[in-house]
């Protein structure tokens, strides 16, 4: 089964949006991926996997906090507004599908392509922001998201080695 994604607004168009709206668009993909990672962690038979999923669903747990915090400094007393639009992949129709996916190379190549866009976008972000502390945190964000992308690539590249040898197992000497 391959999954289709919506792969949002081009990162070239993030200028075109308010950093109120743009942090509104990390939150809630922090929240999908928080969602998705939790998915996917349990449909792994996998228990290595599925401590690395959970640990990244952990980890978008945290971003999303940090995130929450930005925009309540940067926007004090205003409620956090989710746009329509969205930035890199969207996570819902994915999440929809993720029990009946049995390819995970698949999921995780989507995953990777998920945290390599959340990694421009929060380096685009930290271009469009003044302040010297938001700039580290969002440098941080961007430094997490390829940290992740990096630990996806591991796992994909493992189970690749894995297909390949367990194939292998059932060719004579």
């Amino acid at each position: 089964m391959v999954v289709n994604m919506d792969m949002g607004i081009p990162l070239e168009r993030v200028n075109e949006f308010s950093l109120r709206e743009l942090l509104g668009m990390a939150i809630k993909a922090e929240i999908g991926a928080k969602e998705f990672y939790r998915s996917m962690a349990e449909n792994v038979g996998v228990e290595t996997l599925k401590k690395k999923l959970e640990f990244l669903a952990g980890e978008e747990e945290k971003h999303e906090e940090f995130l929450r915090k930005l925009y309540a400094q940067s926007f004090p007393g205003e409620d956090i507004v989710f746009p329509k639009e969205h930035v890199g992949p969207e996570l819902k129709p994915v999440l929809e599908k993720v029990k009946d996916v049995h390819d995970i190379l698949e999921l995780i190549r989507w995953a990777m392509e998920a945290e390599r866009i959340a990694k421009e976008f929060y380096s685009k972000l930290e271009d469009m922001t003044q302040d010297n502390a938001k700039k580290g945190l969002l440098r941080y964000l961007a430094s997490m998201e390829n940290t992740h992308y990096f630990i996806l690539k591991t796992e994909y590249e493992l189970l690749l080695d894995w297909e390949m040898y367990s194939q292998m197992m059932h060719v004579g000497p």
